[in-house]
């Protein structure tokens, strides 16, 4: 008798059916998990803003509102955002022109000395200038030696200083933004203005600058966006005086620990932010530069500075002097003292400082491993989404792949003080209690980077050839095949660069880390920021900022190699 033996193979049409099957449940998954932790830690923002003991009430919104505190602090963030945006702007926007349309001729240096200033985090910078400008700080001890005589009233705190630093800080924004712009410009209208007896003043203002007016509109809105979100800076030169903005208003609002208070405020910030973000999007999908000169070897050079490229270059010099040389020696000087105010001599130097970071009760060992832990999780997490987001958005254009892109592009706009807040109203009930643990550091983190972590690769994926992914689904290969063995491939270096900069974001931010952490679960962030204010002195939190700074910079210079560009935060 003969029997015929069922075959276990699954045939090719089967395992095409189930790809398929994949194909369609993963990217409805992939919404789902963003869902959860992108879009209900927001809904419950909302919901907490309205609920006051389980009662529905607009309580919080009349407490806010009615507030003169509230106003106060618009009116000094509104202060801020505009001091901020001029100087960035102007600073920014003279080097990029410096740099690409005349014949400066220290231009690689410009470049070394932007990356520089690039990697210093804003909250340092701020710890510097304490350093420098306090009424016990290195100026007034210079001007005491020079001019004992005169008497030493600056006051370091203020929402001026504020200005100062935050200027620092994005002003390498403006130059990377308007510096491509004038890269993408073709030499046409230029020539034309020459030729019709222009002068160099007049082609500047009526030629150039009208041409890449989109280009500082869009940095401009992300200066601001990124100034507004700023927690760390007026924290340490404002708050110490009584002056709040929007983001420190919401921190201290947080110690009489009124959620739907902190809810209110932290939906004024949301609804700034995201405006801000839309029409910076807007204004960046209308850019269109005149680009007939790009594929000419030659720089185009359509000023000669002549005898003004002297003072310039001094300029220039002091400049980066006072926004680099200066914040580095004053951390690094600072770092080997003593005894923070001690007379600069051998005898009051030390490398104790550091000795006692990595021996005593594992001071500096426990929050920097945990935030090695923690950024390498959330940056591992944050790739592996937003690349499995991004393929759908590129191979399947359907409408479920556009509301996964643009529900993960959320919090790119949202200031890292209110994801934080967010994540606590939303993970601290059952049944997803997580507040109090690492998990809610690490998930925010997640949420933090994927958006991030999707621009990195975006860019690469929109050159990817999809006929090949085409033909291997005809041939029956399943999505997951497809996605790992054709698609990741052909975006490695995006997948590196992103993972870098989620990773070097984790080892410098404060906010999130600040709100969320408990016993155990404190970061590289925390300790910064909390370590002067726990009797360890300025000359300690100078250490800090040393390693935090040499982990940056490290960070960014091989970011720089992979030809990526770093977020800062």
């Amino acid at each position: 008798m003969i029997t015929r033996r069922s075959s276990t193979k699954s045939s090719p049409l089967s395992n095409m059916k189930l790809g398929e099957r994949a194909s369609r449940a993963l990217p409805f998954l992939l919404l789902l998990l963003v869902g959860v932790f992108i879009l209900y830690p927001m809904i419950m923002l909302l919901v907490t803003s309205f609920d006051q003991e389980g009662a529905f009430t607009f309580s919080g919104y009349a407490s806010v509102f009615s507030s003169s505190s509230t106003y106060k602090a618009l009116l000094n963030t509104l202060q801020m955002e505009v001091g901020v945006l001029f100087g960035a702007c102007f600073v920014g926007g003279s080097l990029a022109f410096l740099r690409h349309k005349t014949d400066y001729k220290s231009k690689h240096l410009l470049d070394i000395f932007v990356f520089l200033n690039f990697t210093i985090p804003a909250y340092i910078l701020s710890v510097s200038w304490i350093q420098v400008a306090a009424r016990n700080g290195y100026l007034r001890r210079i001007l005491k030696v020079i001019l004992p005589n005169v008497q030493y009233n600056y006051n370091a705190y203020s929402i001026g200083a504020c200005i100062i630093i935050l200027v620092l800080h994005v002003y390498p924004l403006v130059y990377f933004g308007v510096g491509n712009a004038l890269k993408l410009l073709g030499n046409s209208y230029e020539q034309s203005a020459k030729v019709c007896g222009a002068s160099k003043t007049r082609i500047i203002f009526r030629v150039i600058l009208p041409l890449v007016l989109p280009a500082f509109i869009s940095t401009g809105l992300l200066v601001v966006s990124r100034t507004l979100a700023n927690f760390g800076v007026p924290a340490q030169l404002a708050m110490p005086i009584g002056k709040e903005v929007l983001t420190t208003r919401l921190y201290s609002a947080m110690a009489d620990l009124n959620l739907p208070v902190v809810a209110v405020y932290a939906l004024l910030l949301v609804v700034i932010s995201l405006g801000l973000f839309l029409v910076s999007e807007r204004v960046l999908k209308k850019r269109v530069y005149d680009s007939e000169d790009l594929s000419k070897d030659t720089e185009i050079i359509s000023i000669k500075l002549g005898k003004w490229q002297g003072p310039i270059r001094v300029i220039t010099g002091i400049f980066f002097t006072i926004s680099i040389l200066i914040p580095f020696l004053t951390i690094i000087v600072t770092s080997l003292f003593k005894c923070w105010g001690l007379s600069f001599e051998m005898k009051h130097l030390t490398f104790q400082n550091y000795v006692r970071l990595f021996t005593e009760e594992k001071l500096l060992t426990r929050p920097l491993l945990n935030s090695l832990i923690y950024g390498i999780i959330a940056a591992t997490t944050a790739v592996m989404i937003a690349s499995l987001i991004v393929y759908f958005y590129q191979y399947k254009h359907n409408r479920v792949a556009n509301w996964l892109m643009s529900i993960s592009q959320l919090p790119i706009a949202i200031p890292n003080i209110i994801l934080a807040v967010a994540a606590m109203v939303a993970w601290i009930n059952e049944p997803f209690k997580l507040y109090g643990t690492a998990s809610i550091i690490v998930v925010t983190y997640t949420v933090l980077f994927i958006p991030i972590c999707i621009k990195q690769m975006l860019g690469a994926a929109k050159n990817i050839d999809r006929s090949m992914d085409k033909a291997a689904q005809t041939m029956g290969i399943p999505v997951t095949m497809r996605y790992a063995r054709l698609f990741l491939p052909q975006i490695k270096d995006s997948l590196i660069s992103g993972f870098l900069i989620c990773f070097l974001i984790s080892l410098k931010e404060i906010p999130i880390s600040l709100l969320l952490y408990s016993a155990g679960t404190k970061t590289l962030g925390v300790m910064l920021f909390s370590i002067q204010s726990n009797a360890y002195g300025l000359e300690m939190t100078s250490s800090v900022a040393v390693i935090v700074i040499a982990l940056s910079v490290t960070g960014n210079l091989i970011l720089n190699k992979l030809g990526a560009r770093g977020y800062q935060s």
